[in-house]
């Protein structure tokens, strides 16, 4: 399947197309932690996922044509 991704801010430097917007391939009934590990995204980097504008966490399964924005959550006082 065929997924979007959208990597924000500094995080674009783990694309694989060095471009902050990409789609990337995955097998059916992939997770987001899948599709993380596939582009080689830190596990311990802090960030924020939606998937189709929802708030997603690594255990969520993706689908064909799912939109996936991930970015730096914001910081201050």
């Amino acid at each position: 399947m065929k997924v979007h991704v959208q990597l924000l801010g500094y995080l674009a430097k783990y694309s694989p197309t060095q471009k902050e917007t990409f789609s990337l391939e995955l097998d059916a009934g992939a997770t987001l932690d899948r599709l993380l590990e596939k582009i080689g995204f830190p596990p311990d980097l802090e960030k924020m996922v939606l998937v189709n504008g929802t708030r997603s966490n690594e255990a969520t399964r993706l689908a064909e044509g799912d939109e996936i924005f991930i970015f730096s959550p914001a910081a201050g006082g």
